[in-house]
């Protein structure tokens, strides 16, 4: 019975990552879409830039973070559950460098420096909650 349990709240935990993954990279898409030159001013995108232009970048920066910190628990969990086995380095740094390039063609080189920092930490966070 407490496997099944176990089971269950790791399907369903891994159910959650994956839609909140998907809705940071569709969000960070959107908005990738929105800076386009000939649409941007029509835009939400080119209302926050007349608030504040660091703005955006934060919140690119921001949804490619939660990208990978979502992509990450989703690929930790599915190792756990398909192998009962711990997930390996292969699953915390490939994400890392998928992600990295992934703000670097959406966004801007300074969006994906600031993303790779923020991954960073958090691989150092879930080393540090591994010991």
């Amino acid at each position: 019975m407490s496997q099944e349990i176990d089971r269950s709240k790791m399907i369903r935990s891994t159910a959650i990552t994956v839609v909140l993954a998907i809705i940071f990279i569709s969000l960070g898409l959107l908005f990738w879409a929105w800076s386009s030159p000939d649409v941007v001013d029509n835009t939400l995108v080119g209302t926050l830039n007349d608030v504040n232009p660091y703005l955006v970048i934060v919140i690119e920066i921001f949804l490619s973070f939660g990208f990978y910190v979502f992509l990450t628990i989703t690929l930790v969990n599915l190792r756990l559950f398909i192998t009962k086995i711990r997930a390996s380095w292969l699953e915390i740094v490939g994400p890392l460098i998928l992600v990295a390039l992934i703000a670097y063609f959406l966004f801007e080189v300074y969006v994906a420096a600031a993303t790779f920092v923020l991954c960073l930490g958090f691989v150092v966070y879930l080393y540090l909650l591994q010991e």
